[in-house]
């Protein structure tokens, strides 16, 4: 249930208007008073020879040098540690060309336990005082380092990650790629300015995920984190779950921070990635268990309602056939049946095709375009007009992702993406 799975994405509701006051104020702050996005400004106090990049693969044969490449521009390739999990492909052997520390594990043993083979093999806790821990898909901006570093000089910095860019190729005809493309960039941007960006304030720091796409971490704090808790599918709400838990220290993050990353563009890979982080973040929630705390109340209110807009959307097709069905009355008995059905136990019947026009596609599509038109992609004028179909898959998984996640254990194996040559950029 990370915060881009949001039913609709729509710019209101309880958590988006706060947190989107939240942000304005922390913009007016850091703008126009302080005149800085660091906490403390002035030069890093760390240096970038106190990172190790920590970097787990899996059959990532045609992203991995990139990776390496762009991490090579601001980091010595030998604080570079990469470990190939159980890949079947030629990952091993490309990461080896550039000159890092490359390790294989065969069998594999998942993305969090590759990360603590790693940590432990090259004993980088004691080593290095920071852990960079990277996606092999990612690509770091150039200036990442140097921007992320300062924010350091605050001892109460615990960590510092990035947000995601992608490569957009500028097209006049729809491609079917891009608009799941879009539909995950859409979320991306929106989520960042009205939710992210307020929530990571120092201030704040409630942050319900810590992205491990681009992230540098202190480390001595997580070196204090469990990073393979054993039945969970992913680490990122693991880790930021245990951050807030033991309140070890404040997040660092700041729009300018950015890496290049890569979205599921097919509706498979969409749906089976949503999946996993929904899944993910239900079976984190088990484990950890909820406290008393100004997280778990933002948390708990944000939960709430996106599951109650995922419950709307997946009765809105049956309430759009209870509005429409009185204008064919008489003409199909069974029509006639799912109306008077409806009637006595159908949800929303308040609502008129008016207010989900308005409520449920204008605002949203309206939100669409200004998000395509600010980030320069007026594609998404078209694509937005289907976003729709989308949001009624997202909520569905949502809700059926709630069950596996309270009741199942996973063993957290790789399940990567289709790499698209086109991203690569």
């Amino acid at each position: 249930m990370k915060p881009i799975s949001s039913p609709f994405g729509l710019p209101i509701g309880i958590s988006i208007t706060f947190w989107a006051l939240v942000g304005l104020i922390r913009l007016i702050i850091e703008k126009f008073i302080k005149k800085s996005i660091y906490p403390t400004p002035g030069p890093a106090e760390m240096k970038s020879e106190d990172i190790a990049v920590i970097l787990p693969a899996h059959n990532e044969e045609l992203v991995i040098r990139r990776s390496i490449q762009a991490l090579k521009q601001m980091l010595d390739q030998k604080q570079i540690y990469v470990v190939s999990d159980g890949s079947g492909d030629k990952t091993y052997r490309r990461a080896r060309m550039e000159g890092c520390h490359v390790s294989y594990l065969d069998p594999g043993r998942g993305k969090a336990r590759a990360m603590v083979y790693l940590l432990r093999r090259f004993r980088l806790f004691e080593r290095y005082k920071l852990m960079f821990i990277l996606d092999a898909d990612t690509r770091p901006d150039k200036e990442f380092v140097k921007k992320a570093l300062p924010f350091f000089n605050d001892p109460a910095i615990g960590v510092v990650f990035a947000s995601s860019r992608i490569v957009w190729r500028q097209h006049w005809i729809p491609n079917l790629k891009y608009y799941f493309i879009s539909y995950r960039e859409r979320l991306n941007r929106l989520l960042q300015y009205l939710l992210i960006y307020g929530q990571t304030w120092k201030y704040t720091s409630v942050n319900y995920v810590i992205p491990g796409f681009c992230t540098i971490y202190r480390s001595d704090v997580l070196k204090q984190l469990k990073i393979d808790t054993p039945g969970i599918l992913i680490e990122d709400f693991n880790l930021a779950f245990q951050f807030h838990k033991k309140r070890l220290a404040k997040l660092g993050y700041h729009p300018s921070l950015i890496a290049w990353d890569q979205y599921p563009d097919n509706f498979r890979d969409y749906v089976n990635q949503v999946r996993r982080w929904n899944i993910g973040f239900f079976q984190t929630v088990k484990a950890n268990g909820v406290w008393p705390s100004f997280f778990w109340l933002t948390l708990g209110v944000f939960s709430f309602e996106v599951i109650a807009n995922s419950i709307f959307v997946l009765f809105l097709p049956f309430l759009l056939l209870y509005l429409v069905s009185p204008w064919y009355s008489g003409a199909n008995s069974i029509l006639d049946g799912f109306n008077n059905l409806y009637q006595q136990f159908g949800l929303y019947k308040h609502l008129s095709l008016g207010d989900i026009f308005i409520g449920t596609f204008l605002i949203d599509y309206a939100t669409t375009v200004v998000i395509g038109l600010i980030n320069k992609k007026p594609q998404f004028i078209f694509y937005g007009l289907f976003f729709f179909v989308m949001h009624f898959a997202v909520s569905v998984v949502l809700l059926s992702s709630i069950i596996p996640g309270f009741f199942s254990s996973s063993a957290g194996r790789w399940v990567p993406p289709t790499r698209s040559k086109e991203q690569l950029g």
